[in-house]
């Protein structure tokens, strides 16, 4: 979004003031942050891209050859399984890598983008790389982000998490991430609430149904951090193309031991679900699932970036498949599409009260980010539900 769009914005949810201020603050803080210790400990870890590693050409291989086939069979699949204006301007503009590697039919391309989106110079809306680089080019920024954000996120997981080994918080680095070392342990700035709520998430698996899905799972982050603990259980993650292909490349590496499918493999079926751990398909895939037959649903910040027929779609199958939905979505704020509708926000997507509500909760990262104290323009709330 360019600078004129973000004031405008800004300026129509009357919170150009509060922005401006929000912008002074993060480099006066940094400014006195030259003057006092480093309390934290935390060092910001930033790289740069790496030359293809052609030992993990068989597993891109497997992903590029699903990712060519949805995106051949995208065109012709309903407008409810397509990217909103707003999500298919963000591929086009800063996916345009990826998408020349499909349009060459280059595989090394594919993979050497696989192997640095955490580092991107580009905006993927999956990771916060882009901030990390800005902070780190500026002493004052910098100070904040280690300081400050890490420093602030750091503070409020072991207020969580007492007694808890730092070593909970550690995420491989696949994709070249960039982020920060606390005692060598590698971190990104969603590390610390999405393996708070990936602790909490657990309580709703079973070993008897021990399954979950995810809408949109970015590069499964806090489904890294889920699997991490639960045992003998089955991950799908519906996504766009291009987001699918960076959770499927990530969660492979990760888990090089589970049993992964991709999209295109086989046809998919209940056998393909009992059979394999970590499964990666295109969204129009869900309306494949049979009903009541999922422990789990998650989704974070996509539902509030679809076009609201698209979101309903989504939330009726939640419904039909999943005993709970886990949400964490836009609370007030709206997105503005190009064909003038506008998303829903969380009030709505209890369709016809088929949920039972366990919890509304503001998200703690968004509410102390900025400024490392409570932010009342906060705008992501999270819910679990549970179906009647």
């Amino acid at each position: 979004m360019s600078l004129i769009l973000k004031v405008k914005k800004a300026i129509s949810e009357k919170r150009l003031t509060k922005t401006i201020k929000k912008k002074l603050y993060l480099y006066i803080k940094g400014f006195l942050k030259i003057f006092s210790p480093n309390r934290t400990g935390i060092k910001i870890f930033v790289t740069k891209n790496k030359e293809i590693d052609k030992r993990d050409l068989p597993l891109s291989k497997r992903i590029f050859e699903s990712y060519k086939l949805m995106k051949s069979e995208q065109i012709d699949k309903s407008d409810l399984y397509k990217p909103s204006s707003l999500w298919q301007s963000h591929i086009d503009k800063d996916f345009d890598f990826l998408i020349d590697s499909y349009k060459s039919n280059d595989e090394e391309k594919f993979l050497y983008f696989l192997q640095n989106f955490g580092n991107w110079n580009k905006y993927l809306g999956v990771e916060t790389q882009d901030i990390i680089k800005k902070y780190n080019s500026n002493i004052l920024l910098k100070n904040y982000l280690s300081e400050e954000i890490f420093g602030g996120y750091l503070e409020l997981w072991k207020y969580f998490n007492k007694d808890v080994d730092l070593r909970e918080l550690d995420m491989p680095r696949f994709g070249n991430q960039i982020g920060g070392l606390i005692e060598n342990n590698f971190v990104v700035m969603g590390s610390f609430f999405n393996q708070i709520y990936a602790t909490n998430l657990l309580n709703y698996l079973d070993n008897e149904k021990n399954k979950f899905f995810e809408l949109g799972a970015g590069y499964g982050k806090l489904a890294y951090y889920i699997l991490k603990k639960a045992k003998n259980c089955t991950y799908i993650d519906f996504d766009i193309p291009e987001s699918l292909v960076l959770a499927a490349y990530y969660l492979s590496k990760c888990f090089p031991d589970k049993k992964n499918f991709f999209y295109g493999e086989n046809k998919f079926d209940k056998k393909i679900e009992n059979e394999y751990n970590l499964i990666f398909l295109p969204p129009w895939e869900i309306e494949n699932l049979e009903t009541n037959s999922f422990n789990l649903a998650i989704n974070k910040n996509s539902l509030g970036e679809m076009n609201p027929e698209t979101a309903k779609n989504f939330l009726s199958h939640i419904h039909r498949v999943s005993k709970y939905f886990f949400s964490m979505n836009h609370e007030y704020f709206r997105n503005n599409f190009s064909d003038g509708k506008k998303s829903l926000v969380n009030k709505e997507y209890n369709l016809d009260k088929k949920f039972k509500e366990l919890i509304r909760h503001p998200h703690l990262s968004h509410f102390i980010y900025s400024k490392n104290k409570l932010d009342f323009d906060n705008n992501i709330f999270f819910y679990i539900y549970e179906k009647k």
